[in-house]
């Protein structure tokens, strides 16, 4: 849907004038929250933002389906009595809070995915797990994978980011981070696994574990996750994405209580198979690339 504003006015007043019947302003905040908007080409979150004469505003067709993500459940990937490994779902948010709301007291977050990455989520039973895993994370033995639907396309097929990690501004009260002369060290080890016209998927293991580093490393390569706008402010590919399409694939390692061999996968949510159906990004070869990429790096 595109439209050309005839006079200047609030984007929220003037979404609400030509969608028939008009959505309540908390319906449509939801749907730029969700980056289904865009004003001259450029993705806009904001309802109070001014939209001037001759602005051109294009908003997807998801916006009609949008719905409260269910967050009541969690798919089990792996339980043991030591262990439960889950897939996340968009819209949850990684904090002790919510983990106990969700899985009950006793129950704690190993690690982290921002709020809208998906897929495989680790939590110990105990607090003797819990840092037993963060060991292994510390020692680098835990090998994950990524997946990143990312704008246009790499001019290599593989490579390596890396660098010191500082904060280098704010967006929306949360800190943006970015590679310094200095800081905390960061490295990301990438592969090209499919690409159409201005868009590619990537295979990403991160070999350290740095907040907002896949984001961070993609964006500052000139290839930002479709549509990460805290890191990037404009796309060549103009596909709608509700979220930043960037997805926790894999992840391999030894359990340190019985020394088993972990190796466990959590499917892409449907909006990232959405997206991959519409820019054609095949992932035929997905599954050896990935094994690929990660006997490379080990």
């Amino acid at each position: 849907m595109k439209w050309l504003v005839p006079e200047t006015q609030k984007l929220i007043h003037f979404l609400q004038k030509e969608l028939q019947p008009s959505p309540s302003g908390k319906m449509l905040r939801r749907v730029l929250e969700a980056n289904l908007c865009r004003v001259n080409g450029t993705v806009e979150r904001f309802g109070t933002a001014d939209v001037t004469k001759g602005s051109i505003v294009e908003l997807s067709p998801a916006w009609a389906t949008m719905a409260t993500p269910n967050l009541s459940s969690f798919e089990i990937l792996h339980e043991d009595e030591h262990l439960l490994i889950v897939d996340k779902p968009a819209g949850w948010i990684c904090t002790d809070e919510e983990c106990v709301k969700a899985f009950g007291a006793k129950r704690y977050l190993i690690h982290r995915l921002d709020k809208e990455t998906t897929g495989v989520l680790l939590i110990a039973k105990s607090v003797e797990m819990r840092e037993a895993m963060i060991h292994l994370f510390v020692e680098k033995t835990i090998e994950k994978i990524y997946y990143a639907i990312v704008d246009r396309i790499p001019a290599l097929e593989r490579g390596v980011s890396k660098g010191f990690f500082g904060k280098v501004g704010m967006f929306q009260g949360q800190t943006r981070w970015g590679t310094r002369s200095k800081g905390l060290y960061a490295e990301t080890h990438w592969k090209k696994l499919a690409s159409k016209d201005n868009a590619s998927l990537l295979a990403c293991q991160p070999i350290t574990g740095r907040t907002h580093q896949i984001r961070v490393h993609l964006a500052e390569m000139g290839h930002p996750i479709l549509v990460d706008r805290q890191y990037a402010t404009s796309y060549s590919c103009k596909y709608f994405a509700k979220r930043p399409l960037l997805h926790a694939a894999r992840i391999r390692f030894v359990h340190p209580m019985d020394g088993k061999q972990i190796d466990i996968s959590a499917p892409m949510a449907a909006d990232f198979i959405e997206a991959l159906e519409v820019l054609k990004l095949d992932q035929r070869k997905e599954d050896s690339d990935l094994e690929e990429l990660v006997l490379a790096s080990s």
